[in-house]
């Protein structure tokens, strides 16, 4: 069996395709990939170790004028996605949403080729609303998202990251290699690989304030932003500053994740039944963290505070909050491990074997 993925833009989309694809590699599927030459999954899918066509395609954003040159883009898009399509004769094209999905999948619904399109977030991309008319099956990771589809079959599958979160042997080492008690509570705090700039001026003024706590914090700013933040900045013994970590391997023994509100961390920190504290980015389409984050909120798995309402005191006192309370930390664990949903992976394996 050939299954061609489709993803593009940003790792909410492209870590789950992959995750995917090694699940499928596994049960002795060939897969190859198709996305934009110039974003993210250009980088990371060969990295991965599988085959990748590229094509050219842009959001539909901007001026008229603008929209009418993507709209005739689009058209070239299909074009270049068809005769990729036509040379390899995938068996099914499984989409995780990002705009160069469109064309892709387009083509293969000209060849006749069965899709499935996968929806990390709570609310549905524009470009899997728009397929949705087109596909033969919609996975989603949140129950609410099971209404925003008008189709026959839409499945509560979860996040395929969340399967890798599940069997990561998590390495406690790291927390004392860095130099740090294993015996005391400790927060990461980590505002998605890059960093937050916005963020960032906040827990400069919360590292001051964290000698206070009787807790440990472990704080990745993003590596384009560490000697910025750094930069004359007093930071006491319980508080680590780096300019990143591996976060999947540390989830299992921290006490508190303190993280941004993207599929794929929302995923991991569920899966592993991490106690949560999620300040969703307001520079996302669709304001898709936020919605992430009330999910989880209203769920009892996470509190959410806004970018907004953002201080280094409040921050500092909810944290400390949920870290002095083991009855808290214990049902927050409980209700993420319940949103979890760590075999999505066997599932999207089995959809993907049925519908062909």
């Amino acid at each position: 069996m050939k299954v061609c993925m489709t993803a593009g833009g940003t790792g909410g989309h492209i870590f789950p395709a992959i995750a995917l694809a090694d699940a499928c590699k596994a049960a002795s599927m060939d897969v190859f990939f198709i996305g934009n030459k110039d974003k993210m999954e250009a980088l990371e899918v060969p990295k991965a170790g599988y085959p990748f066509f590229q094509i050219e395609n842009k959001g539909y954003r901007g001026n008229l004028i603008n929209k009418v040159n993507i709209l005739l883009g689009q058209f070239k898009a299909i074009h270049s996605a068809a005769k990729i399509i036509q040379k390899q004769r995938p068996d099914i094209v499984v989409a995780f949403g990002g705009y160069v999905t469109v064309p892709v999948v387009i083509a293969a619904k000209l060849y006749k080729i069965n899709v499935l399109i996968h929806e990390q977030n709570a609310v549905a991309g524009k470009a899997n609303i728009f397929l949705s008319r087109f596909v033969d099956g919609i996975a989603v990771s949140y129950p609410q998202s099971l209404t925003q589809f008008k189709h026959h079959d839409v499945r509560l599958i979860g996040n395929p990251r969340a399967t890798v979160a599940h069997l990561t042997v998590s390495q406690g080492e790291l927390i004392e290699s860095m130099g740090l008690d294993a015996n005391k509570k400790t927060a990461l705090i980590v505002m998605g690989s890059q960093g937050s700039e916005s963020v960032n001026e906040v827990l400069k003024k919360f590292v001051l304030n964290a000698s206070s706590s009787p807790h440990q914090f472990i704080i990745a700013t993003g590596r384009k932003h560490y000697l910025e933040f750094i930069e004359n900045l007093n930071v006491p013994n319980n508080v680590i500053v780096t300019d990143f970590v591996d976060q999947i391997k540390l989830l299992s023994k921290i006490d508190l994740l303190i993280a941004r509100g993207g599929a794929t961390s929302a995923a991991e920190m569920l899966a592993k039944g991490v106690a949560s504290i999620i300040i969703p980015s307001p520079f996302v389409p669709n304001n898709h963290q936020l919605h992430n984050a009330r999910a989880l909120s209203e769920k009892g798995a996470s509190v959410c505070i806004e970018e907004k309402d953002l201080t280094d005191l409040l921050l500092l006192e909810t944290a400390n909050e949920i870290l002095n309370n083991d009855q808290l930390r214990l049902t927050m664990s409980t209700a993420a491990k319940t949103l979890g949903l760590p075999d999505a992976l066997d599932k999207m394996v089995d959809w993907v074997k049925e519908i062909v």
